[in-house]
């Protein structure tokens, strides 16, 4: 952790530095559990996005829900348009369906 601090290619704050690490430690823990990442991120298909958005943001340290939206984004996850995202609590993925 002192050795990332002082370098000058990452953010040099140490409670992110921490946090980061942690989030690293649950990452590969999901990925031990579930094959992979995505495979955790499947299992929550059946939730609508403020379930999602809530269960991500208790298990990552540090990671908020505008945090939480953009993750999603970025892996082709279904997210309620910008603007929704705070008042969508019944957006769910389309890859599943409910019968």
């Amino acid at each position: 952790v002192s050795r990332l601090a002082e370098d000058a290619w990452i953010i040099r704050n140490r409670p992110k530095i921490l946090v980061t690490i942690e989030n690293a430690g649950a990452i590969l823990a999901l990925v031990d559990e579930h094959g992979s990442f995505l495979g955790y991120l499947l299992l929550l298909d059946y939730l609508d996005y403020s379930s999602r958005v809530s269960l991500l943001t208790r298990e990552f340290a540090g990671l908020g829900r505008t945090s939480a939206f953009v993750s999603l984004y970025h892996v082709n996850e279904e997210t309620p348009a910008w603007q929704d995202r705070q008042s969508t609590s019944q957006f769910t993925s389309p890859r599943v369906t409910i019968l």
